[in-house]
């Protein structure tokens, strides 16, 4: 060393137990010490040193979790830091068609960002990076393989893993509850949106149509729909009118559809989306008793 000398192991123990390392300057210290940037321990041993973490190591392993009465995916992804898709694909035999959970029910979560997957006897290290767009490598390393052969049942992370595009979901009347689609006089139209087609609902849904047709201001599932307009100052109520929004808990959701036209027997006709297929435009006839209980009210 440049500016610094040590008495070597090969000395007597007299001696090296006495004097332990010495400086340039012949300053002795029999246990160590520290020399400039330099940290001596007893006998000539440099010391390098070591950070110690600060933060929890990460999990390796895949969450098995049940869901709590009230949660859905999205409440459930912010709680371990993933996202509604990385536990969709994690769970591809309930959740792959839907992202629907009920309470109780088991699913699985990443430990991370990525895809938990239950390895077949015909799966390979490279075949799963390839499905899931990933470094073979990095399942490896992630789930400490000792081997790249992998046995049928093997629980394996994916890290940064995705899936393939989701089916869209099912029309709204093959989710409601205690209705009959055919009790509606509905047609499905060619067209058309309203104006605002650059608003922030995703396309497909219920909401996303109406908020063509009306510059909607709040946010939230359409079954929130009446309260959100009414904190906003919005004008509501019972009865239909011509531009209003119709609000209705026809589904765990809710629904919101557009009134075109108010009729003298009282009846009224909306247009909407996904009531007869997702993505799709239709227009519905309702009266007072067909939608009973369900009609949550307008926003004018």
């Amino acid at each position: 060393m440049s500016s610094y000398a040590a008495m070597d192991r090969h000395f007597p123990t007299s001696l090296t137990a006495r004097f332990g390392p010495v400086n340039a300057e012949a300053v002795v210290t029999g246990e160590g010490g520290y020399y400039g940037d330099v940290t001596l321990g007893r006998y000539s041993t440099i010391i390098k040193p070591v950070s110690i973490p600060t933060s929890a190591p990460i999990n390796h392993q895949p969450v098995s979790y049940t869901v709590a009465s009230g949660e859905n995916l999205s409440s459930i992804a912010a709680k371990y830091h993933v996202t509604v898709a990385e536990i969709r694909w994690s769970n591809s035999d309930s959740l792959f068609s839907n992202d629907v959970v009920a309470t109780g029910q088991q699913i699985v979560i990443p430990p991370v960002h990525g895809i938990v997957v239950v390895a077949k006897s015909s799966d390979t290290v490279d075949a799963l990076a390839a499905k899931y767009s990933v470094d073979p490598q990095a399942i490896v390393d992630f789930n400490r393989l000792r081997s790249t052969q992998l046995t049928q049942g093997m629980v394996l992370v994916v890290p940064g893993g995705t899936g393939g595009a989701f089916p869209p979901p099912p029309a709204l009347y093959q989710i409601l509850a205690g209705t009959n689609h055919s009790t509606y006089i509905t047609h499905v139209l060619s067209c058309c949106l309203g104006p605002y087609v650059n608003n922030k609902f995703p396309q497909g849904w219920c909401t996303y149509y109406v908020a063509t047709k009306r510059n909607v201001t709040w946010n939230g599932d359409a079954y929130y729909w009446y309260q959100n307009a009414a904190a906003q100052g919005y004008a509501t109520g019972s009865t239909p009118k011509v531009g209003a929004i119709m609000v209705t808990a026809e589904s765990w959701a809710g629904h919101v559809a557009y009134v075109e036209a108010v009729n003298p027997d009282g009846s009224w006709l909306v247009t909407e989306m996904n009531w007869v297929a997702f993505g799709v435009i239709d227009d519905r006839l309702i009266t007072t008793k067909l939608i009973g209980a369900k009609l949550v009210g307008f926003i004018y």
